[in-house]
């Protein structure tokens, strides 16, 4: 069997840093495409982790035909044995598990691809779009029993995902930017280290750092679904901060509703988060969107969104509302399942249709 070290004709999917080893697969969705036509294709693949394994799929023409844990260690292994060698296929090999920056033990390279037969390179993509999110964009809950509610590595899936679907509609390459229990404020639990900002500009979800050269891969469009968990701080304990022992807690209000400081942290820190993405991003539509676990900072995002466009006068960005998940439209983790993915995926696909 032939060994591809090289990437050679092979179209490298997401933030993937490329090293000597192989392909460090870190974000959800990460991992290669390519046309395969031959007998036997496999995989070289190094992982390892403490607590989150790292899980990987294999798609073929578009079909879920594998999903498999990555097991500790260097290993090799054959995805596809008999095929017709006169057939091509489209096959992709991904990450389905986000990064997970609270395991730092957990990690998965893919050293080389290993197969019978020839491999060429698939048609460019239409457009480039980019998902910054939570564990919506992490894929949480789409796999695994309704009742489900473990929080551990298979719940999680970039198959039937709003992102994906939105891609795939649009003729478009994807990347998905996401850490699930994560805001644009805080942290579900109320903790300020727990933001995308914190990570967003860098290659492997590293807090602080910045060393993505956003020159290599330059998105139409960026859509973010965040506000979800700055929502549900609201109702979670305070957060001490172990450095400096500072209190953070959003809180209601005795009428219920959220106090009037909170909702201004989290305003500007949209209209901060939004500035990061139009200085990384100078060409994209930047599309802020919400709803698909309840509506609660809805009017207060979007106010957000409007308070950046007449500060800035940018004309590329905007406000999408999406449709809550109710009942056959969860999936595990009272999480959106596959259906509610699907039909968020045809709202953002007709609003991008339009922008982009």
């Amino acid at each position: 069997m032939v060994a591809n070290e090289n990437w050679e004709n092979v179209r490298i999917l997401g933030r993937t840093p490329v090293t000597d080893t192989g392909l460090d697969l870190i974000w959800s969705g990460s991992g290669v495409e390519f046309i395969f036509r031959g007998l036997e294709l496999g995989i070289k693949i190094t992982g390892g982790d403490s607590i989150y394994q790292p899980w990987i799929s294999l798609i073929m023409d578009g079909a879920w035909i594998m999903h498999m844990p990555v097991q500790e260690g260097t290993n090799k292994v054959i995805m596809l044995k008999g095929l017709d060698p006169s057939t091509s296929h489209n096959i992709r090999i991904i990450k389905e598990t986000q990064a997970m920056p609270d395991d730092p033990d957990s990690f998965v390279v893919l050293n080389s691809l290993l197969y019978d037969g020839e491999i060429s390179k698939t048609s460019d993509y239409k457009y480039r779009i980019e998902f910054v999110g939570d564990s919506i964009t992490s894929g949480e809950g789409l796999i695994g029993a309704h009742d489900a509610m473990d929080w551990i590595s298979p719940y999680f899936s970039t198959i039937n995902h709003y992102g994906v679907k939105t891609a795939h509609n649009l003729d478009a390459e994807y990347r998905l930017i996401s850490q699930s229990g994560w805001g644009v404020s805080c942290g579900w639990d109320n903790n300020i280290y727990s933001t995308l900002p914190l990570v967003y500009e860098s290659d492997r979800c590293q807090r602080g750092v910045s060393d993505h050269d956003f020159n290599t891969w330059k998105a139409d469009a960026v859509v973010i679904n965040l506000g979800t968990n700055d929502e549900g701080a609201f109702r979670s304990p305070e957060y001490i901060d172990p450095e400096t022992s500072a209190v953070y807690k959003k809180t209601l209000n005795d009428d219920g509703n959220y106090r009037d400081s909170d909702i201004d942290v989290i305003k500007k820190s949209v209209i901060s988060f939004l500035k990061t993405l139009r200085k990384d991003n100078p060409d994209a539509q930047l599309v802020w969107v919400y709803g698909m676990i309840g509506y609660g900072l809805g009017q207060y995002l979007e106010e957000a969104v409007n308070e950046y466009i007449d500060e800035t006068g940018d004309t590329k960005a905007s406000y999408l509302a999406l449709p809550d998940t109710e009942g056959e439209g969860f999936g595990s983790r009272q999480h959106p399942g596959a259906i509610s993915h699907a039909k968020s995926a045809e709202i953002i696909s007709a609003y991008l249709k339009e922008k982009i």
